[in-house]
């Protein structure tokens, strides 16, 4: 998958998680923890590689268990645009 001009990072961070993970998407809301939407620690490590492989940013562990969706989001937005 890769991110078209007008998807946003919420969004491909959405899909991955209903798609990927399996997350039903009524529970993905941008005010939702990430630790609560990815339940145990391989999802949150799975997480952090599909971020990486689909929108190009590294991510670490501790960001994913410590944001909102939202809060996440903007954070790799930001680091995709600082390119």
């Amino acid at each position: 998958m890769t991110i078209s001009a007008p998807e946003s990072v919420l969004d491909v961070i959405s899909e991955l998680l209903v798609e990927r993970f399996e997350v039903p998407s009524d529970e993905v809301r941008a005010s939702a923890p990430m630790r609560d939407l990815l339940t145990d620690s391989l999802m949150i490590v799975e997480m952090a590689i599909a971020v990486h492989e689909t929108l190009g940013v590294k991510v670490e562990e501790d960001e994913l268990r410590a944001a909102t969706l939202a809060e996440f989001a903007a954070s790799v937005d930001a680091r995709r645009t600082d390119r």
